[in-house]
């Protein structure tokens, strides 16, 4: 129990490219989870908070899109392999996704945090569910709407059904009424 060897652990991926190994010196990996319907300023404000608490506690960090199947069954979304998965109404000029690609890419290059990318199809909540099953997820950080009511007097919808199916610990985000410049960075 008092060990403070170092100990391996394996990062599991869809894919076998981005599968990787952590060594992890005198304790346990955390594993988090930052689920995403659309990209929003409540999206962005949970993955700089992601990043910024990545920082300074470490762990595994999963940036998880879902994309809702259209009626024909496809996909609404596809991969882009330069970065994060591209919803169907996110542009490649769209502010907030250039934004998101580059902070999630400085963070990896200059933090050295572990953050995939990760895209699934269907609905939202059953699939952050699976997702959380299959990556042992121990916290999930939520971004809210502004308008979202009161955390402290009833939890938001989602928040209350996420942890109801995963009995996770639930962070909740609200973006800044002054959003920082887009320019910020991790390493700052």
């Amino acid at each position: 129990m008092g060990s403070t060897g170092t100990a391996q652990y394996r990062i599991a991926s869809d894919d076998p490219a981005k599968a990787a190994t952590v060594f992890v010196s005198g304790g346990m990996v955390t594993a988090y989870l930052i689920p995403i319907k659309e990209l929003s300023p409540p999206a962005l404000a949970a993955v700089r908070f992601a990043l910024e608490f990545g920082k300074r506690n470490g762990g595994v960090f999963y940036c998880l899109f879902v994309t809702e199947r259209d009626s024909a069954g496809s996909a609404a979304g596809a991969l882009d392999a330069a970065g994060p998965p591209r919803p169907a109404d996110a542009k490649p000029s769209d502010p907030l996704r250039r934004t998101l690609e580059g902070q999630i890419a400085q963070a990896r290059a200059d933090a050295g945090l572990q953050i995939e990318c990760v895209q699934r199809q269907g609905d939202y909540l059953q699939e952050v569910r699976q997702f959380v099953r299959d990556h042992h997820i121990a916290e999930i950080i939520l971004g809210l709407p502004e308008d979202a009511r009161d955390s402290r007097a009833k939890p938001h919808p989602d928040a209350l059904l996420l942890h109801q199916l995963t009995h996770c610990r639930i962070l909740t985000v609200k973006p800044k009424t002054k959003e920082p410049d887009p320019s910020w960075s991790p390493s700052s």
